[in-house]
């Protein structure tokens, strides 16, 4: 019992490491295992998952009885908010653990009810569910336990279908968080899932206090210097957005491990305040599929369709319609494999061709297409968004009223973009001709 309280005091005492944030996180493992075993809840907050995942097998081998160890590397195979799980692998560790949950205490026992719930039987959705209602089991019946109350949180968020925005859990998650930040406004996990929670244009001033405080809490993990940006794009604050995402993929090519994520919203800031070299520049550092990606929004957002050459359909059809190759766009368009964006695509062909008529009708399906999917939760997802190509082409049928309507629409969605505020304000002087002559 007095090892236990001393341990207890050890792990209680507030803990950062390398400013990856400050954790109080009690337990029975030994002293030793103590750093580990912290450093790697605090790599878990930062979604750094490869890394918490060894500072987990670390604290295993120090002490190979540490259930809580076990739990810690199971939870690293589990990114709820990028839609990815390695199931195999969470399985493996938890029947590692299994055999550990005798000797752990009640409360940690909660923790591994949580994962085996996780990893039980049945579809992802399901058991999501099943790990949201084990999470809020334990943190109700340990209220002073922080980490329970924080993991229950992004068990909320974890719990929403991909692609879905879903307010009530947004603010259900998020009203657990903030009845925390007070009392702990350096805990990694606190500030990046109430980002998380208020990442859309409506709740999103609701998240400047935990983005603005964030990246200085946690400065040692690239995430935790991206994680910002989420509200201050949803805000429009294009210069802060590009600041948190030059830092965090900086630093991510100091941990060997380029984050091109991070560099693709770095484009995406450069090009809202037309600084086109510097998003030309940063292409050139893009790997995989991001590339080409990145090189289609620039050519969007600038116009300039000669600068590279394109590898998947998208920016083949987009690239053919550009330069009037009417019959090679017809050919790749087909194979562009997002919805949204063969509507849009299929939009523009239809225009190039002089149907207007179909073309509207194509955009106002994708404009219906986009809205299944909810505000996007970082640069618009397909090309251009709908709502903003389906006013272009209004504009372009005369019907000014109407595209003045789709270019607020899309600044709702996607505030202070430069292509809609542009397309809004060339709408609004024709009205404003009209009305004067």
């Amino acid at each position: 019992m007095r090892k236990f309280f001393l341990i207890a005091l050890l792990a209680a005492a507030a803990h950062a490491q390398n400013h990856l944030g400050t954790i109080v996180f009690p337990n029975s493992g030994t002293p030793e295992a103590q750093p580990a075993f912290l450093r790697g809840v605090l790599l878990l907050h930062n979604f750094a998952y490869p890394q918490a995942a060894e500072a987990f097998r670390e604290a295993q081998k120090v002490d190979p009885k540490f259930a809580l160890a076990y739990w810690g590397e199971a939870m690293t195979y589990n990114h709820p908010l990028w839609n990815q799980q390695d199931i195999e692998g969470g399985r493996r560790v938890v029947q590692e653990m299994i055999p550990l949950a005798a000797s752990a205490t009640p409360r940690e026992r909660g923790y591994i009810e949580a994962v085996e719930a996780l990893y039980g039987r049945g579809e992802r959705q399901q058991r999501n569910e099943a790990y949201e209602a084990a999470m809020e089991r334990l943190a109700r019946a340990f209220p002073a336990d922080v980490e329970a109350q924080t993991f229950w949180a992004l068990s909320i968020l974890g719990a929403r279908e991909w692609h879905q925005r879903d307010e009530r859990r947004s603010i259900r998650a998020a009203a657990i968080l903030e009845d925390l930040l007070p009392s702990h406004p350096d805990h990694p996990g606190v500030l990046h899932y109430m980002i998380h929670a208020y990442d859309d244009p409506i709740l999103a001033p609701l998240g400047l206090r935990a983005a603005r405080r964030y990246a200085n809490v946690a400065s040692s993990a690239p995430h935790a210097l991206h994680m910002p940006s989420h509200i201050f794009l949803q805000l429009g604050m294009w210069e802060e957005t590009a600041r948190s995402n030059q830092a965090a993929f900086a630093l991510s090519k100091q941990w060997k491990q380029p984050d091109m994520h991070s560099l693709s919203w770095l484009e995406y800031a450069d090009l809202q305040m037309h600084r086109y070299a510097e998003a030309k520049k940063l292409i050139d550092e893009a790997t995989g599929r991001p590339k080409e990606t990145m090189k289609v929004r620039y050519a969007v957002e600038t116009g300039d369709w000669d600068s590279f050459t394109f590898d998947e359909p998208l920016g083949k059809t987009l690239q053919s319609i550009a330069g009037k190759r009417l019959d090679d766009a017809g050919k790749s368009l087909p194979q562009i494999e997002s919805e949204t964006d063969r509507l849009e695509a299929t939009a523009l062909l239809d225009a190039a061709r002089g149907n207007l008529n179909d073309a509207l009708h194509q955009a106002e399906l994708a404009v219906a297409a986009e809205e299944t999917l909810g505000v996007p939760s970082g640069p618009p997802e397909n090309f251009k968004p709908a709502h903003e190509l389906y006013g272009e082409l209004l504009l372009q049928d005369g019907r000014t009223s109407d595209a003045i309507e789709q270019f607020n629409a899309s600044l709702l969605r996607t505030p202070n973009r430069a292509a809609s505020v542009a397309d809004l304000a060339r709408a609004t002087a024709k009205v404003t001709a009209a009305s004067s002559r």
